[in-house]
């Protein structure tokens, strides 16, 4: 009959010195295959030697543990492996999600990046613009292995951030990656993020006192933008990506590319069907905002010994690196300081010119054609007329470049 191996005491181990040249080991008989190794240097360790799936294996405890505490989490990793856990591949995984998450390999901000790469949006229009909206709103989690991410580390980031429409956005571009990446065990979840409460969007339309002081503003790249809004009454996102291509400066035309267009009808997007390119008659005042832009992106270049601007590819709005315009949060955010009006976006630029053609006397058929609806005059008449109503559009343009022309000639008098 084998004899009993005697229980460890916390006085025994106390009184074990290390062996100068090797390890020593010591065995407690009070939990079955328990022992204690003293390396040569002093450091203690706890292991744990049981049979799994048939095989004789040693499992690591603990370092620095005492007895008690050594007894107990033996006890519970016991336990585990009789109910078919593997803790040291399970360390091992570990081990190598972190390995990975150091080269950006299976942490969340690949994950992303697959997503609006390879995976289902690849093919958004705006792809680019939501994966860096995600990147930098999730900036925190980036660097996590994705696998280890949960619903409750994604929510605390979207409860901490001050701007409630932007953590808005960001449940919303996030959804649908997290759906993508747990159908490919990239990611655990399940995910049930909660958007911020946001309160119904302000139909803003600017006055003219806040005109005004906010032209005094539209001194850069940003505010040359929101000038080409308020002159042509496009979208942001049309005058963002808009080309010198695109611009005709003799015939006085903007040609906007169905592809850059929104289309909100639900049943040309099922069909597969793209939005036609729309026409946009330019003001004389409009001419020389781009003929300014124009000359201060030349002397960029010029000075920066850069390649000429290419008509096809190169972009009207840039910043004074050369970048596309994409902080305008961070761009309103400074302009409200400056000029003094808070509360507006590029949106309402757009419905400010709309605002103003009515005050001009546009009918809003023109209204609508100027704004590039589709359904001029409600569903049911736009299926009959298929108007542009080119005429009435540029007269409209040339009368609010003269009025928003007027009201900054005088607001620049005023203030000399």
């Amino acid at each position: 009959m084998p004899k009993r191996v005697p229980a460890l005491s916390a006085l025994q181990i106390s009184r074990v010195r290390p062996h100068p040249t090797k390890a020593v080991e010591l065995v407690d008989g009070a939990v079955s295959g328990l022992r204690l190794r003293i390396l040569p240097s002093g450091k203690k360790s706890w292991s744990l030697a049981m049979r799994a799936n048939g095989v004789m294996r040693r499992f690591e405890v603990g370092s620095g543990l005492g007895l008690s505490e050594a007894r107990t989490k033996a006890e519970g990793l016991r336990r585990k492996i009789k109910e078919g856990a593997d803790p040291t591949a399970e360390k091992r995984s570990a081990r190598q999600k972190a390995i990975s998450a150091l080269e950006g390999v299976g942490t969340l901000g690949s994950v992303i990046d697959a997503y609006f790469t390879t995976g289902n949006g690849a093919g958004l229009k705006s792809g680019e613009t939501q994966r860096k909206h995600l990147k930098t709103f999730f900036r925190s989690l980036l660097g996590k292995p994705a696998s280890d991410v949960r619903s409750s580390q994604l929510q605390l980031v979207v409860d901490a951030h001050p701007a409630r429409i932007t953590a808005a956005r960001a449940v919303a571009y996030v959804g649908p990656v997290l759906k993508w990446a747990r159908k490919r065990d990239l990611m655990r979840g399940p995910f049930e993020l909660e958007k911020p409460i946001v309160g119904a969007p302000r139909q803003r339309v600017l006055d003219e006192g806040e005109l005004r002081k906010l032209l005094l503003t539209f001194d850069d790249a940003y505010g040359r933008c929101c000038m080409f809004l308020l002159l042509t009454a496009a979208r942001r996102s049309e005058a963002v990506h808009a080309t010198w291509s695109q611009i005709d400066l003799k015939a006085k035309t903007w040609t906007i590319p169905g592809e850059d267009r929104k289309d909100t009808r639900a049943q040309a997007r099922r069909n597969g069907k793209p939005k036609e390119a729309l026409m946009v008659p330019l003001s004389q005042q409009a001419v020389a905002l781009l003929k300014e832009t124009h000359r201060i992106e030349r002397a960029r270049r010029t000075n920066l010994e850069l390649p000429k601007i290419s008509p096809a590819k190169d972009r009207i709005f840039v910043t004074d690196s050369g970048g596309p315009l994409i902080n305008w949060s961070r761009w309103l955010t400074a302009n409200a300081k400056r000029s003094g009006v808070s509360g507006w976006s590029a949106h309402a630029l757009r419905r400010t010119a709309a605002t103003v053609a009515g005050d001009l006397g546009a009918a809003p058929h023109v209204i609508a054609a100027m704004l590039g609806h589709s359904n001029i005059g409600g569903q049911l008449v736009a299926g009959y007329n298929k108007s542009r109503y080119r005429d009435e559009h540029a007269s409209i343009i040339a009368k609010i470049g003269h009025r928003i022309g007027e009201l900054l000639e005088r607001t620049t008098e005023a203030s000399d």
